[in-house]
């Protein structure tokens, strides 16, 4: 393997794949390492963790000759990141040394390489469903549910983002087991589901993952297709596997609040600065900040074990019934960084468990719509 390329052009390809290098603390387990095979004036490079896999592929001009190795991620991604981007950089691999060679004009790097015989890969089994959306959609739905998955808990299904579809429109569920977002948006088309309704849990990293290759103002179509136990997806120059999480899934819709009694309309910014404020002093164990709702105002109050307190005050006419419930502060100010509207919907039942917060139209971006709740905590 010999070949020259321009650093800026291989160094975000490089960057991105090795993001998702396992971190075994076996120091020759291969998937610390990355895929590097020049073919047909073409470099494929390839990262693979057991749970997630990511290939980028970058065209060549100056390519003396072809092969395959591995070399550390960690390793190629530091070496590569001092150089001037605007670089010409040569690789060669010297099978006598087992050995890459990187060169510049001034500065050379010989770092130790690995068969790439036994890196892993993710079969493409049996497709059973493809789900077709604007990058744009998606990648709203991913950055609007993500910050409620968990990754350390017994409830396999909490550790992941759900997608349900049902050919027309596309439900997205993800919780933490006390706070719950709900998204809907449709497809442009209708698409045909084999068995009423698809549903699949994608991780929280193979999700993020997914979330960093898509562009966030693009109208280009992303086709997500899923075999039992992978999704895949090509999109922007990468092509991106991710396991599934496979295991039954609650149906989360008995967690939302239904028979909504008492609904109040109040202006978001002012709300998340007073909230914040208040949480300076609350118990960080659960960081409750209780809200009372009476006769014009909402009066907000925390306290911790040291009995300091912190309140604060929103005069708003519209409110009239009185309502008292305490919340985790950050949940809360989480759930109204996601809203873009300038006024949220507070919604309870009677007595008040939880809070179904919402934007005031229901949309949260274009053409899609949102809910979220958060459950009551004791202070």
């Amino acid at each position: 393997m010999k070949f020259s390329v321009l650093l800026s052009d291989i160094k975000e390809p490089i960057n991105s794949v090795t993001s998702i290098a396992g971190s075994s603390l076996n120091k020759d387990d291969i998937t610390k390492n990355i895929y590097f095979e020049v073919k047909d004036n073409k470099l494929i490079l390839k990262a693979n963790n057991y749970n997630i896999e990511m290939q980028s592929c970058v065209s060549l001009q100056n390519v003396e000759s072809e092969g395959v190795i591995t070399v550390n991620a960690n390793k190629i991604k530091d070496t590569l990141s001092n150089l001037d981007p605007s670089s010409l950089v040569d690789f060669y691999f010297n099978e006598n040394k087992n050995t890459l060679e990187i060169k510049t004009s001034k500065v050379s790097y010989e770092l130790r390489t690995q068969s790439a015989v036994n890196f892993p890969t993710f079969d493409r089994d049996c497709v059973v469903q493809t789900i077709k959306l604007k990058q744009k959609q998606l990648k709203s739905i991913i950055d609007s549910s993500l910050f409620c998955v968990i990754t350390e808990d017994f409830r396999d299904y909490l550790k992941g983002i759900r997608f349900e579809f049902n050919g027309k429109n596309l439900d997205i569920y993800t919780s933490d087991g006390h706070r719950l977002t709900m998204l809907r948006t449709s497809v442009e088309q209708e698409q045909t589901v084999a068995s009423g309704i698809f549903g699949a849990i994608i991780p929280k990293q193979g999700a993020a993952q997914l979330a960093s290759i898509i562009k966030e103002d693009s109208e280009a179509e992303v086709e997500l297709t899923f075999s039992k136990n992978n999704v895949f997806t090509s999109c922007n120059g990468y092509v991106l596997a991710s396991k599934l999480i496979n295991c039954s899934y609650p149906d989360i819709r008995k967690a939302i609040p239904d028979n909504i009694q008492t609904e109040y309309l109040l202006p978001k910014a002012e709300l998340t600065n007073l909230i914040r404020q208040v949480s300076v002093l609350a118990s960080k164990r659960v960081n409750g900040v209780t809200f009372n709702f009476s006769n014009g105002r909402l009066d907000l109050r925390a306290e911790n074990s040291e009995h300091e307190l912190s309140c604060a005050t929103l005069e708003d006419p519209g409110i009239s019934d009185v309502t008292e419930i305490a919340l985790n502060g950050s949940y809360v100010v989480d759930v109204l960084k996601i809203i873009k509207s300038e006024k949220v919907r507070l919604c309870f039942t009677n007595p008040a468990s939880s809070v179904l917060i919402k934007p005031e139209t229901d949309e949260l971006e274009e053409g899609i719509t949102g809910a979220f709740v958060i459950s009551r905590v004791v202070v």
